[in-house]
C-alpha cells in the first residue's frame, strides 16, 4: 500500500504540526511493509529538520514543493482542481491535514478533524481561517472515506454540524505526549532536578504557574490573568508567578495586561518545553474549547497537576486527574488557582493520578490505530 500524507502543517510549530510529525514519526516506527509519501510544500518556509530526517527509513520519500499554502488552499478547496497525484504520483491512500483537501485520482483520502472552532465559534479566529477551513470541509464531507477524530467530543461536534456525514466513516484516535515527556520522568532524580533549575534560570522563573498555547482569545487568557490578580489581591505575599508561554496567534493580544507577577515569555523553543512543564507548580489552561489539549497531557506526563475547563474535550481527556473549572467565571478559575496553591498534598495526589490517566495516550498506540484506519479502507 502506497499512502500519501500532508505534512505541510510541519513547520508552523502548532499543535497540528505536533500531531502530524509525531504521526508520521511512529508510523514509520511501526510500519516497514507500506510505502509513504511526504507532501509537503511552503513558500519560504524551509522543511523541518525533523521531516528531512525521516529519509533514514527506505518505506519513505518526501516531495518539497515551494507553493504558498494560500496558492493550495484556492487551488484544492476552491477550485478543487489538480488531483495530488500531479504532485506524487500514484498512491492509495492520501491524509489530509486540516488546511486543505485535494481532490484524488483514484486515492481513497482521510482527513483529521482536530476540532470544530471555526464552525462553533468564529470569532474566535482570523477569518481567513474560518474562510479556508470551511472550504476544506466543504470537500472532506462530500469525498473523505474517513475521519479521524482526536477525542469524542471532536466527534460529536462533527456528525452534529455534518450530519451527511456518516457515523460509520467516523474514528476516535487520540493524540499524545512525545516520548521526551516519558523518558523525562525515567531519568534520576539528580538529572530532573539540574533540568528543572537550568530552566527556572534561563527564563528568570520560581515558583510558577503555566500557561501555554498559542495567544488567541480561545485560549481565555484574559480570564485567566484577571483570576490570577485577584488571587494575588487576596495573598499579597504569595510569590508565585504566572509564566504565559506561546506565540501570538490573533485577536486581542494580553501583552498589555502583564506585571511583575506575570511574564509573557512568547515562544518557547521545543528542547525547552519538557522541563518547562516539568517546573511548573501546575499548568493552567482554561481553554473555551479544544478538540484535544495537548499541553495538559504534556503536563500530566511530567506528573505536574492541571487546572482545565469542565468544556469541550477536557474533561474527557483530563477525567478526575485534574480541577475541572468553568471557563467562563473569573470566579471559578480564581478558586481552581487557590485550591491548589493551599495544598501540596492535593497537588501530589494529582500528580499522581495524573501520570497514571496520561500513560494510556500513546503515539505508538495512535500510529497503528491510524494504520489499521488505513488497511480498511484501502
Amino acid at each position: 500500500m502506497i499512502i500519501g500524507i500532508d505534512v505541510s502543517s510541519t513547520a508552523y510549530g502548532t499543535g497540528v504540526s505536533n500531531y502530524t510529525l509525531n504521526l508520521v514519526r511512529h508510523l514509520l516506527k511501526n510500519d516497514r511493509q507500506n510505502f509513504y509519501k511526504l507532501f509537503f510544500s511552503s513558500l519560504r518556509l524551509p522543511l523541518p529538520k525533523d521531516i528531512s530526517a525521516l529519509v533514514r527509513y527506505k518505506n519513505v520519500k518526501i516531495y518539497y514543493f515551494h507553493f504558498p499554502q494560500s496558492f493550495l488552499a484556492f487551488l484544492w478547496n476552491k477550485l478543487h482542481i489538480i488531483p495530488i497525484e500531479a504532485f506524487i504520483g500514484k498512491c492509495d491512500i492520501f491524509h489530509t491535514s486540516d488546511w486543505t483537501q485535494p481532490p484524488t485520482l483514484k486515492a481513497k483520502s482521510i482527513t483529521t478533524v482536530h476540532d470544530l472552532a471555526p464552525f462553533i465559534s468564529p470569532i474566535w479566529l482570523h477569518s481567513k481561517i474560518v474562510t479556508t477551513h470551511k472550504q476544506k470541509m466543504y470537500w472532506a464531507q462530500k469525498q473523505c472515506h474517513s475521519f479521524i477524530c482526536v477525542s469524542e467530543n471532536t466527534k460529536k461536534d462533527l456528525l452534529r454540524i455534518f450530519p451527511r456525514i456518516s457515523p460509520l466513516k467516523c474514528q476516535v484516535v487520540y493524540e499524545a505526549a512525545e516520548d521526551k515527556y516519558d523518558h523525562f520522568l525515567k531519568q534520576s532524580p539528580q538529572y530532573q532536578a539540574r533540568k528543572k533549575t537550568a530552566i527556572e534560570k534561563q527564563y528568570g522563573l520560581k515558583k510558577f504557574i503555566l500557561s501555554q498555547g498559542t495567544r488567541e482569545p480561545r485560549k481565555n487568557l484574559t480570564r485567566l490573568i484577571q483570576a490570577f490578580n485577584l488571587y494575588h489581591q487576596k495573598h499579597p505575599r504569595s510569590p508565585v508567578e504566572l509564566a504565559i508561554t506561546g506565540k501570538y496567534g490573533w485577536g486581542k493580544d494580553v501583552i498589555h495586561l502583564k506585571n511583575p507577577c506575570i511574564k509573557i515569555l512568547g515562544y518557547i523553543p521545543e528542547k525547552d518545553m519538557v522541563a518547562l512543564h516539568a517546573s511548573a507548580l501546575f499548568l493552567a489552561y482554561p481553554s473555551l474549547y479544544e478538540g484535544f489539549g495537548l499541553p495538559v497531557i504534556k503536563s500530566m506526563k511530567v506528573g505536574v497537576p492541571v487546572l482545565t475547563s469542565n468544556l469541550s474535550s477536557m474533561p474527557e481527556i483530563v477525567g478526575k486527574s485534574g480541577i475541572l473549572v468553568n471557563p467562563r467565571s473569573v470566579q471559578s478559575i480564581y478558586q481552581g488557582i487557590f485550591k491548589l496553591l493551599s495544598s501540596a498534598s492535593l497537588r501530589k495526589q494529582l500528580s499522581s493520578s495524573g501520570k497514571l490517566a496520561a500513560s494510556k495516550f500513546s503515539w505508538d498506540e495512535t500510529a497503528i490505530k491510524t494504520l489499521d484506519i488505513y488497511s480498511k479502507i484501502r
